[in-house]
C-alpha cells in the first residue's frame, strides 16, 4: 500500500533502444512499442510512418482516451472537429476523449511520429485490427473497422481526410 492507503499494481522498469519494443503488433508502417499490460494500464505507445499522401483513419472520437502525437519528421495533418492543423517535426497534437480527429500526410515526404494513449487499451484494438488488416488484400472495409473499434469505446463520425491528386 502507498501513503494513502491504496494498493498500487507495480511494473518493472524498463528501457528501449532505438526500434525495439515490448509488443509484436506491427504492420502498415506503424510498430507499438510498449502496451498497457507493461505500464498496469497507465498508457501505451506506438511509433509510425506515414507515408507521402496518405490518409489516415477516419474521423473518430475516443470515449476514454487521450492521444498524443509527436512529429518526429515530416507535417502531419491534424483534423480536430472541422478544424485542420499542420503538425511539422518537433510539434504534438493533444487529442482529448469526446473529441473528432484524424489525421493525414498531404506532402511528399513520409511522416514519422511517435503516439502516446493514456490509460491504455487501445493497443488491445490496434492489435485487433492488425489481424484484420493482415487477413485481407486492398483497402480495409471501414464498416468492419468500425464493429472492433466499437468494442474498445471508439466510433466513427466522419470520412477520411481526402488525400489531393496531383
Amino acid at each position: 500500500m502507498d501513503v494513502t492507503g491504496t494498493t498500487k499494481t507495480l511494473t518493472k522498469p524498463f528501457v528501449l533502444g532505438p526500434g525495439e519494443n515490448r509488443c509484436d503488433v506491427a504492420g502498415d508502417g506503424w510498430q507499438i512499442r510498449f502496451t498497457g499490460a507493461d505500464t498496469a494500464g497507465a498508457l501505451s505507445s506506438g511509433e509510425g510512418s506515414v507515408p507521402p499522401l496518405h490518409a489516415g483513419p477516419p474521423l473518430h472520437v475516443h470515449t476514454n482516451e487521450t492521444e498524443l502525437f509527436f512529429v518526429l519528421e515530416g507535417v502531419l495533418t491534424v483534423q480536430v472537429g472541422d478544424e485542420r492543423f499542420e503538425v511539422p517535426a518537433g510539434g504534438l497534437a493533444w487529442l482529448p476523449p469526446g473529441i473528432p480527429h484524424t489525421f493525414a500526410n498531404l506532402g511528399d515526404v513520409p511522416v514519422r511520429l511517435n503516439s502516446v494513449i493514456t490509460p491504455a487499451g487501445l493497443d488491445e484494438m490496434f492489435a485487433e485490427r492488425r489481424t484484420y488488416f493482415d487477413s485481407i488484400q486492398g483497402p480495409p472495409d471501414w464498416n468492419h473497422v468500425a464493429v472492433i473499434e466499437a468494442r474498445y469505446g471508439v466510433r466513427i463520425v466522419g470520412p477520411q481526410i481526402p488525400i489531393p491528386t496531383r
